[in-house]
């Protein structure tokens, strides 16, 4: 059976890297938005971090381990103006055996709607969903992998779709746990049922890679995360400016962006400041997301996140505040109960 499962998994993403697609790109959005605040005050990822709840397996499925077991964590937030985002995990090992489901939803809230002569219609709804089974188990001392197999519902009324998906993943802790790495390959798969009169579109594949150091002597550890590993150039060309023009009243030819600029657009970056045994300050920055976000005119702080975490009795808590552009910051609360033995 656990044979045939793995077998499944393999197919699937051998399917999906053939019509993989840039993030931003692909149908389901919400296979993109970030489950726990820890990884929204990272700038969207998670992937090499010292794990302390189920919900951080829902960015890489190497994450769980045999310490989460029976561990169940909820998030709440507000992603977007008028679009809230929620979700849960929970975690159980048996033996060498880990497992894990995640639940999350997307809600875009309700809209006016009209027909083709523009007349009123009332209110129509938009919500996304996805569930994910997970498994991981150590191959070394210090090397886990993962994998998911996930379920994804959207519904844009009256447009319906839904589709299946997996995400594969590895995780490697030093002997001294100072350094840790992930790697994983998310969202590979295929729309079961196409949106009515809509064409089959690919889901948003990413490989992502991240490391995560903690030196010894300093109260900080540094993450570091390369994403869409599959596409080298991340720019698009609605983005580029058009129609500007100089003081001699002469138009300014928009530019191709240079090796610098690609680069730095795989790349987003995060700190926990260690205040104490159970108190951490999180900031994190996220480049590819202030290009595309902020306005010209004014920036402001699109692509920078932040977050406080610490604990409350027998719970993890934490809270994160992430600037997607300028005006409105995405907030997100994540709470888990720790694990008995780590009480």
């Amino acid at each position: 059976m656990r044979m045939k499962f793995l077998q499944f998994i393999l197919l699937v993403g051998i399917f999906a890297t053939g019509k993989a697609q840039v993030g931003g790109t692909g149908v389901f959005q919400i296979l993109e938005v970030p489950l726990h605040a820890r990884s929204m005050a990272w700038g969207g990822y998670l992937l090499a971090s010292p794990t302390s709840d189920a919900q951080y397996a829902s960015n890489n499925p190497a994450l769980l381990n045999k310490s989460l077991h029976n561990n169940y964590g909820v998030t709440y937030g507000s992603f977007l103006p008028g679009v809230t985002n929620g979700g849960i995990g929970y975690s159980y090992s048996k033996g060498i055996h880990n497992f894990s489901f995640h639940a999350q939803y997307l809600d875009y809230g309700t809209m006016k709607s009209f027909d083709d002569g523009g007349n009123p219609m009332g209110t129509v709804s938009a919500n996304e969903t996805k569930v994910t089974l997970g498994y991981s188990r150590e191959i070394s001392e210090r090397i886990t992998v993962g994998a998911q197999l996930g379920f994804v519902y959207s519904v844009l009324e009256p447009y319906v779709s839904n589709g299946i998906f997996s995400n594969l993943g590895a995780h490697y802790n030093s002997k001294d746990t100072l350094i840790q790495m992930g790697l994983v390959a998310k969202n590979m798969g295929f729309m079961l049922n196409v949106y009515r009169d809509a064409d089959r579109e690919a889901l948003p594949f990413n490989i992502q890679y991240g490391v995560s150091i903690k030196p010894a002597h300093m109260p900080v550890r540094f993450q570091l995360i390369a994403h869409s590993l599959q596409k080298w150039d991340l720019t698009y060309n609605q983005y580029l400016k058009t129609g500007t023009m100089d003081l001699n009243g002469q138009e300014v030819l928009p530019q191709e962006s240079n090796f610098g600029d690609k680069l730095s657009r795989h790349l987003a970056l995060g700190m926990e400041f260690i205040l104490g045994e159970h108190l951490g300050l999180l900031v994190g920055y996220n480049h590819q997301r202030r290009a595309e976000m902020a306005p010209e005119a004014q920036k402001g702080v699109a692509g920078f996140g932040w977050g406080l975490k610490f604990k409350v009795y027998k719970f993890h808590i934490t809270y994160a505040s992430s600037s997607y552009f300028t005006g409105f910051n995405s907030n997100m609360f994540s709470i888990s109960l720790i694990p008995a033995f780590l009480n």
